[in-house]
């Protein structure tokens, strides 16, 4: 009878374990979402700063009085520079996410990624 009572208190303790640790995996999962939702937020909010700034610069190198061919040529530079950072960006943000997590994430491009901030905004999660 003792062993009995013995054996139910070991399963006790070991289900109360399993259970901890699933509901510590949730809310460590919960925790990942969010952070990654605001970087994400914060991501978007960079490159549209960085975006104004292309705007000013279009408009100081008018302002200049420079050809429009080496306007045109400093904006391909910075296109092409800005391109290649989101896109690196995300690929980054990607690759170090939590490989458990990874199925989870709603985007892959940058472009997937201002569809989704614009739904978790719409979703008021942030």
């Amino acid at each position: 009878m003792y062993l009995s009572w013995f054996l139910f208190f070991v399963a006790g303790i070991i289900f109360s374990k399993l259970a901890t640790g699933f509901l510590d995996i949730g809310i460590i999962a919960n925790f990942a979402r969010n952070i990654s939702d605001r970087i994400i937020l914060s991501l978007v909010l960079i490159a549209q700063e960085l975006e104004y700034l292309r705007q000013l610069r279009l408009q100081v190198l008018k302002d200049k009085g420079l050809d429009q061919k080496d306007i045109d040529f400093q904006m391909e530079m910075f296109d092409s520079w800005f391109t290649k950072w989101k896109e690196s960006i995300i690929i980054s943000f990607i690759s170090s996410y939590p490989k458990p997590l990874k199925s989870e994430l709603e985007f892959h491009d940058w472009k997937s990624v201002t569809v989704y901030v614009q739904k978790i905004i719409k979703e008021k999660r942030i």
